[in-house]
Order: structure tokens, then sequence, then C-alpha cells
């Protein structure tokens, strides 16, 4: 996208903000940078059950520059929904295997109240059969190159943990025609949670696509609607766990201390190829860029399960 093109989705009767009209802001935000975090840890899949640069708080031009980055951002989504339609899915009787190898921040508190931080390896690979009664099955090692940590489960519908249902069970009943129509379907969900409606959106849409599970219609679509949400960027250039390097699609949510949640995705296929989890300011003891959760997600077809 040239610079001409970008300027031309920005509005130009933005007007700037008032002392008065970003105090309850910036009231909320001295709240939330304050108080307790609310640690998501690993975002709640059921894969997960049981278990940038620096970001500066300014307005210039109402917004406008935020506007800029979402504009580019959205034009990269175009780009990767139309690579997803050379993805070639399963065929009747084979699994489509996502593998994740992970890395996330694991949280307790010790005697006195102190918190201990430490991160945990973990490799995840789940198969997903093309036939509907067919159980899924998963292979899980709950700290890499440990032995004596790994478990095969085989639930239906991928229901692996009972209280934790796989994010994808309900795929056919996420509108494919449009982004729009996909955001839509997400947004008629929101019941409150996270600190913002688009964080909540962008964190349910980037759950399912980061499953490696999503077929390349729905994908296209979803990549669509994350182009629709306000405040999503893109960075290129950016490595998942294991190095690949892919498009970083991501929101910081300023409410939430600066987090900054990503998806990586391969610009040659649309396929997510991991996520990204940092802090872009330092807060909460994490350091500025401190990255607390990585991936590597690689999507392939199987003959056979475990």
């Amino acid at each position: 996208m040239n610079e001409l093109t970008m300027l031309r989705t920005l509005r130009e009767d933005v007007s700037e903000p008032t002392s008065d009209q970003l105090a309850p802001a910036f009231t909320k935000l001295t709240h939330a940078m304050q108080a307790p975090k609310r640690r998501r840890g690993p975002r709640a899949r059921w894969i997960l059950a049981g278990a940038a640069g620096a970001a500066v708080l300014t307005l210039v031009g109402g917004n406008a520059a935020m506007a800029a980055e979402s504009a580019e951002a959205a034009s990269a989504l175009r780009a990767l929904a139309n690579e997803t339609i050379n993805f070639t899915d399963p065929a009747s009787g084979q699994y489509l295997l996502s593998r994740t190898h992970a890395d996330w921040l694991i949280e307790s508190t010790q005697a006195g109240g102190t918190i201990d931080r430490q991160m945990n390896e973990q490799i995840i690979e789940v198969y997903m059969p093309t036939d509907p009664d067919a159980p899924w099955v998963m292979y899980r090692d709950w700290r890499a190159n440990v032995p004596g940590d790994e478990e095969t489960l085989r639930a239906a519908d991928g229901n692996f943990y009972g209280d934790y249902p796989s994010p994808v069970a309900d795929l056919s009943d996420i509108p494919t025609n449009s982004g729009a129509e996909a955001l839509a379907y997400f947004d008629a969900q929101y019941t409150g949670g996270n600190k913002s409606r688009d964080e909540d959106n962008f964190d349910r849409i980037t759950d399912v696509l980061a499953t490696g599970l999503v077929p390349a219609d729905l994908r296209a679509a979803l990549f669509e609607a994350l182009a629709l949400i306000p405040g999503v960027s893109s960075t290129a250039d950016v490595e998942n766990y294991d190095g690949k390097l892919g498009i970083a699609i991501g929101r910081t949510e300023f409410l939430r201390g600066g987090q900054r949640q990503e998806i990586i995705v391969d610009p040659a296929t649309g396929l997510v190829i991991g996520e990204r989890d940092l802090y872009t300011v330092a807060v909460f003891g994490f350091g500025v860029n401190e990255v607390v959760g990585h991936t590597a997600i690689e999507t392939t077809v199987a003959e056979t399960a475990p």
C-alpha cells in the first residue's frame, strides 16, 4: 500500500480530543496499571487447559497514526486471505495435524506472597479427523525433552479436558461469505470479557486461528475480520519460536498494561505459524518488549494418528 492510498483511508474530520474527553480514559488506564494482573495465561484453548517496539501512549491528529497502522495491517491481512485458497485441506480418511512447540510463562505464588515466574516449554500435537464420527487425538509433552510427562488423549470433537471444549468444534457456524459477517458472529457473543470489546473479538478470533485447524475458506474470512478490528497492526519479519519468519498480526491493549498479542502468519501460504505475547512497556515486573509467550505452529496432513 502506498502512502497516498493509506492516507485516503483516514478520516479528514477528526478533531483533537480535549482534556475533559481524555480524562476517563486515563483514569481507567491508571487503575489498570496499578491493579494486580489478571493473567489469562496462554490463551484458554482446550490444548492449554490444566496447566514491536516500545509503545508510547500518544494521540496524534486524533489517532491518525494508529489508523495508518491499522490500514497497513488491513492490507496485509487481505493479502493473506487471498493466499489461503492455495492450501490443500485433507481428504477423506486423513487427519489435519497441528503441531505446537510452545514456551509459555507460568506463575506461582510462593510463601510470603512473592510471585515466581518461569517459562515452560511444551509440545502439543492435535489430530483432527475428516470423519466427523472419528475421535480426535492429542499427544502432549508437558515439559519438552523431559521423559515421563507425555500423554496421549482421545475425545469426540477435541473435548480433551471436559471444561475446555475445542474452539474449532463449531467452525461450521462461522460465516465465510465476508469478514464483516465473521466479525459480527463473534461480536454478537460478547459478554463483557477482557478489557474491551475489540480485545475480546481479537482474542477469540486469533484463538481459533492459532489452533492450526481452520479450513482455508474460513481462514480467509477470519483474516478479513481481523482487518476490521480497531488497533490491529502488522509487523514484518517476526520469528516464530522455531525461528521461521512471518508477518505478525497483533493488537496492543493499553488497559492491560501495554500487553501485545500476536499471531504470526506465513505470507506465502496464509497459514498461522506461531504466536507471540509481549509487554511493550515496563510494567508488572516485566521489561520493555519482554516476551512472555512464544510458539511455533506447523500444520500438515497426516494419514494416521497415534
